[in-house]
């Protein structure tokens, strides 16, 4: 019916010119008549041109009757043939066709980042949209939305008749038209075509017949196009204003009912500027070409009824003064970003059996809910710090770019709190250095020596045995000196070592200390004593652990040319392809979280658009040391810190723990350590082992600078010593560990001033300005920097 109204509309028009063409042709026909005859016949003709008008009149009213009737038939049959042949719509899953925006919530389940393939949308409720939203685009859009059935037959024959003038069709549509044309026909929607315009109305009679007129404008306002890469209005406030769609003023309301009319060139926001610009931070504007319209829209609401004047006159002002960007603390620095999507597309694929693009789809289109892992605020002290080049050293060639990578984990969990693994670059899917290995240098020591021998003495105490020492030859101090087992007061010899005919290692001082203890050998980061304490434990017993520790990137096979079955690799670091600062964060965070070392975790859940969970994932973890061992290594790494050359990495009111790393000829800077709630490994070098001026003094301050500035990280306490642990002249060991020595008694007082005083020293460390000055400090990096001539490892 409404395709014969249609085509009646146009041949009535047809008709009316065909009258008229006809009408003319007679009256010249009259006229020649008259001035070829006489006047003595005109009366004669005059009846005779009577008759003939009537026949006229009837031979053209049979010819419109045969018109319309073949007219209606022929196109009634066109429209029917494009309606029969229209895919069928299910108007119930409406959102089904539609692209919908992933969200991605940080730790604190806020929202801070929207991932989507083309169409970024985020879907709002009708009881979320504001009533002067709904207004304003009913107001300037379809006035008579609430009462028509989907079309307005008065602006559709407006339209067609302005086809006869050389117009387009355009203007017809309703908010239900649109709506149908934005979900049901997105191929052909830009179409100005009679087949569209037909299969449009029969989607709109549809759409009316089974949504109420609150699901039609909901579901429009979440569909409809506003520019800036926004699809529905949640999107578009949230990039717009900075705010949920339910908390929109008056202005912004109709700001963005502008927009639908060429939302391209009316996007609030650019990143060119252009004649109606106003600058608003690098790189955008704010744009205002939408003024005009939008100052129409607050006038048609006025006229309508839904606001006052005085509404309207308050909400008149320009662009700039209610625009305020949306801010993304992700998509700055991506590499949290694209590990998390990276992973939910894997963990997607491996729980429901989809293959690789069934996966993205469903992560960039299907609106799903990402909690992730994320302290925006340590995210953002990673890269604020990452942006300021006086934080970093200079490379000794020009062109070469210093870069750097940082990951934070919470201790005890494995949960990723900040990710970063490049300087100068943005965007998606970069090269992340913070998952891709690099030389530790001395910074492996804590996981491949120390810790190794602490954990091998407990567990040869536990089995009964005492440690079996040998004498490799290497140096004079031989199998003599360390105990009955390797603890922290075992005496170590730091002096010249000849291995394979060479004098190696090296020290970077190029000296020799002599006498030192396990605790001493760590806290100055003595390569000659870490590679003797190796030797003992065994490079098996070391790579074994090291795995333990979560370290994927060993080479042990001893065919390969390259590998890291030797003492330079695990006991100095120069490891054939290196570790990566995710896995040595986690690593560490062995230490003060009780020997146990936790997967890495990115996200707790993911939700569909319903709240029904997809995947979620738990904590998991892996004994490594006792927890004993992994105790008394805490201590011992807070002695690197406090007492050691790792001074830099301080944090005022709290004990920092952690190593330093700096691999030959300063290619590589490392500092791994922990707080009682979080730890962190910092890299910095470049990609293509160009050679730094500075050694891993500098790592450790960045450090310190980033995480003095997440709370979390200096909430918290450390674990309380545990019940195998013991404390003996002055030190820690696991039970049974411990050197048996008669004290006399006079040396056992000493002992117990020493006690007090060592406990005094814990409590001034809390405090800030105590110790040793600033000054002190410096010196000692400047008289090592001064020492640096073709370095070993640290």
């Amino acid at each position: 019916m409404l395709s014969l109204f249609f085509n009646l509309s146009i041949l009535i028009i047809l008709s009316r010119r065909a009258v008229l063409a006809r009408l003319d042709r007679y009256k010249n026909e009259k006229e020649t008549s008259l001035n070829s005859v006489s006047h003595k016949r005109k009366s004669k003709r005059k009846k005779s041109n009577s008759s003939s008008r009537k026949k006229l009149f009837k031979r053209i009213f049979i010819t419109i009757v045969i018109a319309v009737l073949i007219g209606s038939i022929s196109l009634g049959g066109y429209a029917a043939y494009c309606i029969f042949t229209a895919p069928k719509i299910q108007t119930d899953k409406i959102y089904s066709n539609l692209e919908i925006s992933t969200n991605i919530y940080d730790d604190k389940g806020e929202l801070i980042d929207m991932v989507y393939y083309s169409e970024n949308r985020k879907i709002s409720t009708y009881e979320e949209l504001p009533e002067n939203l709904k207004n304003a685009f009913i107001a300037v859009e379809d006035k008579t939305f609430w009462k028509h059935k989907g079309f307005n037959f008065k602006r559709m024959i407006g339209a067609i008749l302005g086809v006869f003038k050389g117009e387009r069709i355009s203007g017809t549509s309703t908010i239900t038209q649109q709506l149908a044309r934005n979900v049901f026909l997105p191929e052909v929607k830009s179409e100005r075509s009679i087949k569209r315009k037909i299969i449009e109305m029969y989607y709109a009679y549809e759409i009316e017949k089974n949504m109420t007129k609150e699901e039609i404008l909901t579901a429009y306002l979440n569909t409809i196009y506003l520019g800036y890469g926004c699809y529905g209005v949640e999107t578009a406030a949230q990039s717009y204003f900075s705010c949920d769609v339910k908390d929109l003023t008056l202005v912004q309301c109709a700001a963005l009912a502008a927009l639908p009319k060429a939302p391209t060139e009316y996007a609030l926001l650019q990143h060119e500027k252009g004649e109606n610009t106003v600058k608003l931070s690098k790189g955008l504007y704010v744009n205002d070409t939408s003024q005009e319209r939008r100052n129409l829209i607050l006038y048609l609401m006025v006229e309508q009824g839904y606001i006052d004047a005085k509404q309207k006159k308050k909400a008149t002002k320009p662009a700039k003064d209610f625009i305020k960007a949306g801010n993304n603390p992700l998509t700055s620095k991506s590499a949290f970003r694209d590990y998390l999507l990276d992973t939910v597309k894997k963990d997607l694929m491996s729980e429901y059996g989809m293959d690789e693009q069934q996966a993205i789809n469903k992560l960039y289109t299907k609106g799903l809910n990402i909690y992730s892992t994320v302290d925006v605020q340590a995210q953002q002290a990673i890269t604020n710090e990452f942006k300021k080049s006086k934080n970093f050293p200079k490379a000794a060639k020009s062109s070469a770019k210093v870069q750097a990578a940082m990951v934070i984990v919470e201790v005890g969990s494995g949960k990723i709190k900040a990710m970063s693994g490049a300087r100068h670059a943005t965007g998606e899917k970069l090269f992340n250095r913070a998952i891709n290995p690099r030389q530790p240098g001395s910074a492996i020591k804590p996981l491949s020596v120390y810790s190794a021998a602490l954990q091998k003495s407990y567990e040869y105490k536990k089995e009964g045995k005492l440690f079996e020492y040998t004498d490799f030859g290497y140096d004079r101090q031989g199998k003599t000196g360390y105990g009955d087992y390797i603890t922290v007061s075992s005496k170590v010899i730091d002096e010249k070592m000849v291995v394979n005919g060479y004098v190696w290692p090296l020290n970077v001082t190029r000296s020799y200390s002599g006498r030192n203890t396990f605790r001493t050998a760590i806290q100055q980061s003595i390569n000659t004593c870490a590679v003797k304490i190796l030797a003992q434990v065994g490079i098996d017993y070391s790579m074994n652990l090291l795995k333990d520790y979560g370290i994927t990137t060993l080479v042990d096979d001893t065919r390969e040319p390259v590998n890291d079955y030797n003492y330079a690799a695990l006991g100095l670091g120069a490891m054939a392809e290196g570790v990566s600062p995710l896995e040595m964060a986690l690593a560490y965070g062995v230490f003060p979280g009780g020997g146990l070392r936790y997967k890495p975790i990115c996200y707790t859940k993911v939700t569909d658009g319903n709240g029904k969970v997809l995947l979620e994932t738990k904590k998991k973890s892996v004994r490594v040391l006792d927890e004993g061992v992994a105790w008394i290594m805490t201590d011992v790494l807070k002695k690197v810190v406090s007492n050691g050359i790792a001074r830099d990495a301080a944090i005022s009111g709290i004990q920092v723990g952690g190593k330093t790393g700096t691999t030959d000829d300063t290619y590589d800077i490392w500092f791994c350590g922990f707080t009682p709630t979080y730890s962190a490994a910092l890299w910095i070098g470049t990609d293509d082992n160009v050679r730094m001026n500075t050694v891993s003094f500098l790592a450790a301050g960045m450090w310190s600078r980033i995480m003095n500035k997440i709370d979390a990280a200096k909430d918290g306490e450390y674990r309380k010593m545990p019940n195998n642990v013991i404390k003996y002249r002055g030190d820690y060991y696991t039970k049974g560990t411990e050197p048996i020595i008669i004290i006399p008694e006079k040396e056992e007082k000493e002992d117990e001033k020493e006690e007090n005083k060592e406990n005094d020293n814990e409590d001034n460390k809390k405090k800030p300005n105590r110790g040793r000055s600033k000054f002190n400090r410096d010196n000692d990096r400047d008289d090592l920097n001064n020492r640096l001539y073709n370095p070993d490892n640290d």
